[in-house]
């Protein structure tokens, strides 16, 4: 009798822990291009079961430009996304209702590859540009040519499907293309196989603007404040391990997207490490945005189109939702990534990166 009683008790105690549980919430998560090696951590937090131990069933899509991954999220086709800064600035001051809620990667690993070197802003105008027309990068670089005092409309751009990038070069009918050092670089060099890979980049030409923020639709982080922090506490734990454990996200990355060659997964996670793990994020935490910085990053963007719409730092990103939020009285490095000494990764090599001049402004 005892014995059957304490049975029923074991089984009324687990229907009601069953019941007790919420179910699944399915939310849509777009990358800001073809997954690559940046794109690591999302696979890493769904493998690891960090999104569903904060209640996600995950899907994770590719996508062609950060203007896609925004006009996605305002037309209720995802929840989440990374976009590059400038284009949710430039969005946003065109009255898009989205709004950043994290940084993803601190500095930007945008740029231009060429196989003939093209070492400063002025030797590019008028060379032929391949890049799609939600590329990034045709916001970016009429705000670097704006701070050359540059005319942004010597800029020759051939619009182009990302996936015929590297033809249009090799076959010379592009001078240059639209690429990240963290993904188009590694790539391109292994295609090639022994001629050098010039590499100009944004940010040393004075691009000093947040590489990737996370991004979502306003309306969806004021209403589900919950959710967002839950969804960005998962990404930053995903980020930190992937960080700690490079081999295995690149195995994971390519579990779930077989097509992908893990070789070069680990090169592209390799770099972004690199731009993730900056001393501005040892300074002031994995995933925090300074006043002063969005500030800058407004500023840029509004003076390199022209645009009179007033924008405050709070209109671009909602503080709060990253774990950890360096507020008045908390320390420093309590929000630091595990520092990963990027001097004993290995260096993809041929890989010539132009260096115009020191970033401005940290």
């Amino acid at each position: 009798m005892k014995k059957t009683l304490a049975l029923l008790v074991v089984l009324a105690a687990s229907t009601l822990s069953f019941s007790a549980q919420k179910p699944l919430k399915k939310i849509d998560f777009l990358t800001n291009y073809v997954f690559l090696g940046r794109h690591a951590p999302f696979f890493v937090g769904l493998e690891k079961g960090y999104y569903r131990d904060a209640g996600f069933d995950i899907t994770i899509s590719p996508s062609s430009g950060s203007g896609f991954v925004i006009a996605a999220l305002e037309g209720g086709q995802a929840d989440y996304g990374i976009a590059e800064a400038a284009p949710v600035v430039q969005a946003i001051a065109k009255g898009a209702k989205v709004k950043a809620f994290g940084v993803f990667m601190d500095r930007s690993t945008s740029g231009l590859v060429s196989l003939t070197p093209y070492p400063t802003p002025q030797s590019i105008a008028g060379k032929t540009i391949a890049a799609s027309v939600t590329d990034s990068a045709r916001i970016i670089l009429p705000i670097i040519f704006n701070l050359e005092g540059l005319d942004a409309t010597t800029l020759n751009w051939q619009a182009a499907d990302p996936s015929i990038y590297f033809p249009l070069l090799l076959q010379g009918r592009a001078e240059l293309v639209t690429a990240s050092i963290d993904s188009d670089v590694p790539t391109l060099r292994h295609r090639v196989r022994g001629k050098p890979v010039h590499f100009a980049s944004f940010a040393e030409w004075g691009y000093d603007v947040f590489g990737y923020f996370l991004v979502a639709r306003s309306d969806h982080i004021t209403s589900n404040p919950n959710e967002v922090r839950a969804f960005a506490a998962a990404t930053a734990k995903a980020v930190h391990y992937a960080i700690a454990h490079p081999e295995e996200a690149a195995q994971i990355i390519v579990k779930h997207n077989p097509t992908l060659d893990e070789n070069l997964m680990l090169a592209h996670w390799q770099q972004s490490v690199i731009a993730i793990d900056t001393d501005y994020v040892r300074e002031n935490g994995y995933g925090q945005a300074t006043t002063e910085r969005l500030r800058r990053s407004i500023k840029l963007v509004k003076e390199a189109f022209g645009l009179e719409v007033d924008l405050a730092p709070e209109d671009v990103y909602a503080e709060g939702f990253m774990p950890n939020n360096n507020r008045a009285g908390s320390s420093r490095d309590r929000n630091r990534l595990d520092v990963v000494d990027v001097d004993v990764l290995p260096r993809v090599p041929e890989i010539v990166v132009v260096l115009h001049r020191e970033p401005t402004l940290r």
